[in-house]
């Protein structure tokens, strides 16, 4: 019987060993395809038609997190919402997904800092979003 067990032990070892291999395998390849949608997407998009706008620089120090304090008076909101009407002051097209993600992050970047002055504070995280209010 402890022959038996000793035999199981290590075949699971071996199993589980082979499964971690393989899963970092997958993860590689799940790396590598996403560098290669990129490339393509990138090289579909060449007709000029999409448009990228440098973010550093491209709002006033301060300027999203005063836009999004005027837009929290009304109540809370989460992080998407407020990066649309960031993107709305600022005439920008809030269609544009990848613009609006980088626009998305530059939210959450400007309101975790306010929120250490406490000036506005996150309230809950739903599916993943951030809700935030004004500070009191």
């Amino acid at each position: 019987m402890e022959l038996l067990l000793s035999q199981l032990a290590r075949k699971r070892a071996e199993i589980a060993g082979a499964i971690k291999k393989h899963e970092a395998s997958i993860a590689q390849a799940k790396h590598d395809l996403a560098h290669i949608n990129a490339t393509i997407n990138i090289l579909e998009g060449s007709d000029g038609s999409r448009t990228y706008i440098v973010s550093q620089g491209f709002f006033a120090k301060g300027e999203i997190a005063t836009i999004c304090q005027r837009h929290l008076t009304d109540g809370p909101l989460n992080t998407r919402e407020l990066a649309e009407r960031v993107m709305c002051e600022k005439g920008l097209d809030v269609s544009d997904g990848p613009l609006r993600n980088s626009v998305v992050y530059k939210v959450v970047q400007a309101l975790r800092h306010a929120a250490r002055r406490r000036v506005v504070v996150m309230i809950e995280k739903r599916a993943g979003i951030c809700v935030w209010r004004n500070g009191d």
